[in-house]
Parts: structure tokens; C-alpha cells; sequence
């Protein structure tokens, strides 16, 4: 009879538990759980699987007929993305490229050191920074090298050079580092103008407009400085987040406006020459289930074209957005790194998985889908390709050490050729020749 008792009473206790845990229902044997007394919480309900939601091409915008713009010849490659819009043109290459000349121009990659710097340049001249802070000059038609100025601080012994970068305007090379230093250089002998200590570690490389230096840092700020003296005019201020992935963006910017990436998903509007917050709009997907350890980073865009913003968060939403108001008017779920290409009717987007996706600008509806995973051999986590040109109406990008060539119209790709190693910053034009730098520090130009 005890033991009768005792069963009972364990039966009353695992009933009662089971009743006010719904998470143990499936442990419910005795069928002791009802239903109908289910408490439902409070709050909204999130789908969780959004980021895991598949792009497919519309077959009524596959038959729209791709218009870009005219093909033009470009002679300055100034900053990163080419202006302060981010937003290269359709530059001008001859149909048959062959290499012109390859420099090892330093020291390359290693455990503590990243190359994340494009290089910028003119008709005349490339500037390109090194892993361990040697900036060089050299002469855009032979590869010979005009002047070398060593910019990290010497008391430094060992390198942890994260994130920073170059950029051009009349007789002044600006640099940034992880060290919290901004540069100011001559670029026709590469003596230092000034040197700027903000004291917080820059993220991404600088942007320049109107006699205006802005530069972002990893502690999610936006320093903006005067060219001529270093002066700084105002700062912005973020949210701060824990964790942040290397190598972002630069700020694009308007003459009224500068749109911000910031490191917690959202796009911030201020104004240029004030630092106002103007609006603010988030990229960040609810609920997703991230890849990238809830990194939410803008390391795609800001771009700026004809009024729109385009730009992506790490937690896989891709957008246009307005410029004046940051209203989202389409928004696709693509997890890229790179920015956009935009141009004519069309952008072009690399993702993180090797694909290159063409979509319409007025809508984002997808034209064609390029596989180019499909003939790369990586197991890396790191993103495959770099950010895409448009060269003459093509695509043009590296994919570890692989050049690919695709057509803008319908995305049949080509392998152009091999480099001696993987790059994954995007090529620039400048007259005619293609400029691609390698993890190893090595320039290498076609004509």
C-alpha cells in the first residue's frame, strides 16, 4: 500500500511539473498535459529561419534587357570605392588585357597583420600600403618605385595592424591606422604634411570631400578633420557593440550628408558639415539566426546612386534606401561583404558564397544568378570573392587567386587568369589598366 502511495504521489508531482513547463511535453507519457491550458507569452513572434530564406531569379525580370551607362575613361582612383559616393562608374578597359608589370612592394600577410588597403592612384602614380606600414609610390607605367615612407610608429616591435586605409585628393595622401593615427603626406615625395592621433584604432578606410577627412573607428565613431591641419571639426558617436567584424566600409558622402556604417546594423544619416543626426534605419534581420557570431556590421555600402542608398548588414539584409529619408524601398536577403556595384538599371552584388547576383534598381528583383563558387576550392569562412568593377560592361573580380570575367547581360563567366596569390580587395581602373593587389603584397597591372 506505501509503495501504491508513493507512485501516486510521484504521478501528481511530474503531472503538476509537466503542466507549468511546456517545453517537457513531449515527456508527458501519462498524457497528464492539457492542452487547453497552454499560457501563450506575451510579445511578438519572430520567424527565425529569415536569414536562411533563398534568392531566386524572377522570370519576368530575366527578360528585361540590362541598360547600363556609357563606358568611361577613368584617370583617378581616389579613395576606397573610387569617390565619396562609394560608387564607381563603367570604366573603359581594352577588350584584350596583358600584364603591363607585378612589383613585390613589402611584406604581406601574417598572423598579426592584414592587408585591407586599396590602392589609390592617378595617371601617373599608384600609392599602395604594405602589412607592416611601408606606403609606397610607383609609377603607374613600369612598376618603378618613386619613394617609400615607413608610417607605423617605431615604437611598435610588433605588428597588429587590423583595419585602415588610403586616400587621394590634388597634392595630399591621406592614411589611416590601426593605431589610431591619421596622416597627412605629399605625394610627390612622400614627406608627412601632419600627424593626427585620435587615439582609437580607425576601422575602414577614410573619405574625403570638400577639404573634409571622415573616418570611422572601431569603437563605432565618425571623427571628421580639417585636410589642410588635422583639426578636428566634430565627432559622432554610436552605439558601442562587443564585437565587430575587421575591414569595413568607408562613410560615403554628399555635400549635405554623410551616411555612416555603423557597427550595430544600422545606416546613420548626419549632416556633412554639422554632425546632426539626420535619420537612422536598421539592416538588422529579428530573429535570424546568424553565422557569424550576431556580428551585425555594415561591411557592405554605404553606396550612394541617383538618390539611394545601397548597403547590407553581416546578418544577411541587403537595401535600397532613400537618401533623404532612409526609408527601405526594397530589401533582398543576400549576407555580401563587399559593395555593390550600381550602374544604368542594374546593381550587382558578390555574396559571401561566391555568387554574383545581377538585380533591377528600381525594384530588386533578380535578373540572373552567377555561380562562380561552382570553380573555386575553399573551405574558408571568409568570403570568396572580392567587390566587383564594371570594366567595359563586364564584371570584373578575383576570387582567392583567380580573375573572373563575367558578362554583365546575362552572367556567363570566364576565368581570365591567376594571380601568384589570393586577393580580396576589389581591382581598380585607372586609364585602361587593371590594378589588382595580392595578400602577399604584390601590385600587378594589365593593360
Amino acid at each position: 500500500m506505501r509503495s501504491k502511495f508513493i507512485l501516486i504521489f510521484l504521478y501528481i508531482s511530474i503531472g503538476l511539473f509537466i503542466n507549468n513547463c511546456s517545453v517537457l511535453k513531449p515527456l508527458d507519457v501519462f498524457d497528464l498535459y492539457d492542452s487547453s491550458d497552454k499560457i501563450k507569452l506575451e510579445g511578438k513572434r519572430l520567424d527565425i529561419s529569415v536569414s536562411l530564406k533563398e534568392i531566386e531569379i524572377n522570370p519576368d525580370a530575366s527578360k528585361i534587357p540590362i541598360a547600363l551607362n556609357k563606358a568611361i575613361k577613368n584617370e583617378n582612383w581616389n579613395q576606397k570605392g573610387k569617390n565619396n559616393y562609394n560608387s564607381p562608374e563603367n570604366l573603359i578597359i581594352d577588350e584584350n588585357t596583358e600584364l603591363l608589370w607585378k612589383k613585390d612592394i613589402g611584406d604581406g600577410e601574417g598572423k598579426y597583420s592584414k592587408i585591407y588597403a586599396q590602392p589609390v592612384g592617378n595617371k601617373s602614380n599608384i600609392y599602395v600600403l604594405d602589412a607592416e606600414g611601408k606606403l609606397v609610390s610607383l609609377n603607374i607605367n613600369n612598376g618603378n618605385i618613386i619613394w617609400e615612407q615607413e608610417i607605423f610608429p617605431v615604437e611598435e616591435s610588433i605588428n597588429s595592424n587590423i583595419d585602415g586605409g588610403l586616400a587621394l585628393t590634388d597634392d595630399s595622401l591621406i592614411i589611416s591606422t590601426s593605431y589610431g593615427e591619421i596622416i597627412n603626406l605629399n605625394i610627390i615625395n612622400g614627406e608627412i604634411k601632419w600627424r593626427k592621433n585620435i587615439y582609437k584604432p580607425v576601422q575602414g578606410s577614410p573619405t574625403i570631400n570638400n577639404s573634409l577627412i571622415y573616418q570611422m573607428t572601431v569603437n563605432n565613431e565618425l571623427y571628421v578633420l580639417d585636410i589642410m591641419t588635422g583639426s578636428e571639426l566634430w565627432r559622432y558617436s554610436a552605439s558601442h557593440v562587443s564585437a565587430i567584424s575587421s575591414g569595413s566600409s568607408a562613410p560615403a558622402v554628399t555635400n549635405d550628408i554623410v551616411v555612416l556604417p555603423s557597427n550595430t546594423g544600422e545606416i546613420i544619416a548626419l549632416d556633412s558639415l554639422t554632425g546632426s543626426l539626420i535619420w537612422n534605419s536598421s539592416l538588422v534581420i529579428e530573429g535570424a539566426i546568424s553565422g557569424s557570431l550576431e556580428l551585425t556590421d555594415i561591411d557592405s555600402g554605404p553606396v550612394i546612386n541617383d538618390g539611394l542608398i545601397y548597403a547590407s548588414s553581416l546578418s544577411g539584409k541587403f537595401a535600397a534606401l532613400d537618401l533623404i529619408s532612409g526609408t527601405i524601398i526594397w530589401e533582398v536577403p543576400i549576407k555580401t561583404s563587399n559593395d555593390s556595384i550600381v550602374n544604368g538599371d542594374s546593381v550587382f552584388i558578390t555574396s559571401n558564397d561566391g555568387r554574383v547576383i545581377n538585380l533591377i534598381k528600381s525594384n530588386g528583383e533578380v535578373r540572373w544568378i552567377s555561380n562562380i563558387s561552382d570553380n573555386i576550392n575553399s573551405n574558408s569562412s571568409i568570403p570568396m570573392c572580392s567587390t566587383p568593377i564594371l570594366a567595359s560592361d563586364n564584371i570584373i573580380l578575383t576570387c582567392h587567386d583567380s580573375v573572373f570575367k563575367i558578362n554583365s547581360h546575362n552572367g556567363n563567366y570566364e576565368k581570365l587568369y591567376n594571380l601568384d596569390a589570393p586577393s580580396f580587395i576589389s581591382p581598380i581602373i585607372i586609364n585602361k589598366h587593371i590594378i589588382f593587389y595580392t595578400k602577399d603584397a604584390e601590385l600587378i597591372v594589365y593593360r
